[in-house]
C-alpha cells in the first residue's frame, strides 16, 4: 500500500492504521471528496480487514487525475478482491494496473501468480495429475506393504505356535518314552526278585531234604543198632 506523504502517511507507517484512517476520514470531511485522501482511508481500512470500506475508497481514489495514483488503485484493489477470494475480478485489476504502469513489478508479480494458479499451462498440468497418480501409487504400495506386515507377523505368530506345539509334543513323546524304558526295568528287577526268591526257596528245600536224609541215617542207624542188641 503507498499513501502520499502527509501525517496520515506516519500514522500507516507506524503501523497505527485506526489514528491513519481517522486523519484521513478528517480531511475527506474538511475538505471534500479528494482522491488522495479515499487512497489513505482504504490503505489504513485495509490493514485493520475492513475489506468494505477498502473497496469504496479505492473505488472513489480512481476518480483521480494521477495516472500513477490510479494504478496504484486499481493495484490495491486488486488485493482486496484477492482477499474477498475473488480471483477472477483481481487479476481484471492487477491487469489494468499494469496497463497504467508497465514497470509496476508487484502487480506483474501478483498477476502472473493468480494466472499461474487460475490456469496452470498443460505440461504442469499433466505434471500435477503425474503426481497425483504417484502419490496414489504410493498410498496403495504402503497399503499393500502395510498387509504384507501384518501377514508376516501373524506367519511368525503361526511359526511360534506351531513351534510350541511341536516342542509339547516333543515332551510329550519324550516323556513317555521314558516311561516305557523305564517298565522293563521294573519288570527285570521282578524276575530278578523272583529268581533270587526261587533259588532261595530251593536252597531251603534242599537244606529240609538233607535234613530229611540225615534223620532217615539216624533212624536206620538206631534201627540196626537195635536189632544187633536184640540179636545179641
Amino acid at each position: 500500500m503507498l499513501l502520499a506523504q502527509d501525517k496520515g502517511l506516519n500514522h500507516y507507517q507506524n503501523q497505527e492504521y485506526e489514528a491513519a484512517q481517522e486523519y484521513y476520514e478528517s480531511v475527506l470531511s474538511e475538505r471534500g471528496n479528494q482522491a488522495q485522501a479515499h487512497f489513505g482511508r482504504g490503505s489504513s481500512a485495509f490493514q485493520q480487514g475492513d475489506l468494505e470500506t477498502a473497496k469504496y475508497s479505492f473505488e472513489q481514489s480512481l476518480k483521480a487525475d494521477n495516472e500513477q495514483l490510479k494504478s496504484k488503485a486499481m493495484y490495491n484493489l486488486g488485493n482486496t478482491f484477492y482477499q474477498n477470494q475473488k480471483t477472477k475480478e483481481a487479476l481484471a485489476f492487477y491487469r489494468k494496473a499494469l496497463e497504467l504502469d508497465p514497470t509496476d513489478k508487484e502487480a506483474k508479480y501478483n498477476y502472473e501468480f493468480l494466472k499461474y494458479q487460475q490456469d496452470p499451462p498443460e505440461d504442469q498440468q499433466e505434471q500435477d495429475q503425474n503426481n497425483k497418480e504417484q502419490d496414489k501409487e504410493q498410498d496403495q504400495e504402503q497399503e499393500k506393504e502395510k498387509d504384507q506386515e501384518q501377514e508376516n507377523e501373524q506367519d511368525q505368530k503361526n511359526k511360534e505356535q506351531e513351534d510350541k506345539n511341536q516342542e509339547q509334543e516333543e515332551k510329550e513323546e519324550q516323556q513317555e518314552n521314558n516311561e516305557q524304558q523305564q517298565q522293563p526295568q521294573q519288570q527285570e528287577v521282578s524276575e530278578e526278585e523272583k529268581s533270587q526268591d526261587l533259588k532261595q526257596a530251593e536252597s531251603i528245600l534242599d537244606a529240609l531234604k538233607q535234613d530229611e536224609k540225615i534223620m532217615q541215617k539216624r533212624k536206620i542207624a538206631r534201627s540196626k543198632s537195635r536189632k544187633l542188641a536184640k540179636d545179641w
